[in-house]
């Protein structure tokens, strides 16, 4: 299968043809090699995100208290 990546900066190109030949491998064979390895790799766990609750003005009684809404979250 073929891939193509486009917009690679030259810096980065000269970089990954430098580690090549350092390594007496085509540029094609450091690529392929680069992303073998990032394959290889586990995926890591999601980050927990913190969320805000926005709370706003009610025209009845909240049927939630403040401590219910923040024991759910942990």
């Amino acid at each position: 299968m073929d891939i193509l990546v486009r917009n690679v900066k030259p810096e980065t190109k000269r970089a990954l043809a430098e580690k090549a030949s350092a390594q007496g491998r085509s540029l094609q064979a450091e690529l392929l090699d680069v992303l073998e390895q990032a394959a290889a790799q586990p995926l890591a766990p999601p980050k927990r995100r913190n969320l805000r609750l926005a709370v706003g003005a009610s025209m009845g009684e909240s049927t939630w208290s403040r401590d219910e809404i923040y024991e759910a979250g942990r």
